[in-house]
């Protein structure tokens, strides 16, 4: 009988412990969510990024020319096509966190 009670006492203390390591990982889990959640509101600018290189393709126009300016011109352009991507792949990762955070 001995054995039986053995096997009872592991299983019970094996069961609790799966649920204390499922509780630990999922305090982890929504912690993670909210650093992230976090870091996406306070570092979130590109708008105003986009801004300024817009002002600055404006100002090169006006005080180059030729070559220059066109090489100039294309980096921004460049720069503002990768800034969009920025945008799109924050706000996928955004919705992505905030659909997750409701997962629990």
């Amino acid at each position: 009988m001995s054995s039986m009670s053995d096997w009872w006492k592991n299983y019970l203390e094996t069961n609790a412990q799966k649920e204390a390591l499922k509780k630990q990982i999922k305090l982890d889990l929504e912690e993670n969510v909210d650093i992230t959640k976090l870091h996406f509101e306070h570092s979130y600018a590109v708008e105003s990024l986009s801004q300024k290189h817009q002002n600055i393709l404006t100002k090169v126009n006006q005080h180059f020319d030729g070559k220059a300016s066109r090489a100039l011109m294309n980096r921004f352009i460049e720069n503002i096509i990768q800034l969009h991507e920025m945008d799109r792949v924050y706000k996928a990762n955004y919705e992505h966190v905030k659909l997750k955070q409701g997962f629990w």
